[in-house]
């Protein structure tokens, strides 16, 4: 092959920038951060069962199971907190470095500020979950049934299943009542005779 060889260029057209896109309200990104928190508790709540039930063989303690999603929320919730107290951090200190910033600059405070909104709504979102204990009891019902859906397939496919008892035999149960007659009768002989009484 020549070394002179040369690749032919295709003709890629010219680049254009995706039009921008107006980001999703803060409401809509809170519902949807609560929903997937909603998830990742309620995974954490169906493995407690799960554990408490074939391991340490525990009845299902729904309080128990109810304050453990609250402290869950509530952890999510001084996360969220803690990552909008950055954000707010960052801005000043960026407004303090260069007081007269550029176009960009003005946009990536614009952009942080807003991150800092969804952080503080966020926090506020996963603290109300938390107290919420008719929320709660509904997350832990939930929990519940997925986990018996896990367990209770595990556990139907350990039970064995029982044979039939047999017939019972005619003659056997025809007779029953004779034999049975007949222990009475040497029994209340033998306690007659050692109480020296006559049987008639």
């Amino acid at each position: 092959m020549s070394p002179f060889w040369r690749r032919r260029r295709r003709d890629l057209g010219t680049y254009e920038a995706p039009a921008p896109v107006e980001p999703p309200p803060v409401e809509r990104v809170v519902d949807d951060g609560v929903l997937i928190a909603e998830s990742s508790v309620r995974m954490t709540l169906r493995n407690r069962i799960v554990v408490d039930a074939l391991r340490d063989r525990l009845d299902l303690d729904r309080d128990a199971l109810a304050e453990v999603a609250a402290g869950a929320f509530e952890q999510l919730a001084d996360s969220e907190w803690e990552l909008g107290e950055r954000e707010r951090a960052r801005r000043e200190a960026r407004r303090f470095d260069d007081p007269l910033p550029d176009a960009d600059a003005v946009a990536e405070d614009r952009e942080n500020e807003r991150r800092e909104t969804v952080h503080r709504a966020m926090s506020a979102a996963f603290a109300g979950r938390g107290r919420d204990r008719d929320a709660l009891d509904a997350l832990v019902e939930r929990s519940r049934l997925e986990a018996w859906r896990e367990i209770g397939a595990f556990l139907a496919s350990r039970i064995v299943p029982l044979e039939p008892e047999p017939a019972p035999d005619p003659d056997y149960v025809r007779e029953r009542a004779e034999r049975v007659g007949a222990f009475l009768a040497l029994d209340l002989a033998g306690l007659a005779a050692e109480r020296g009484v006559a049987l008639e």
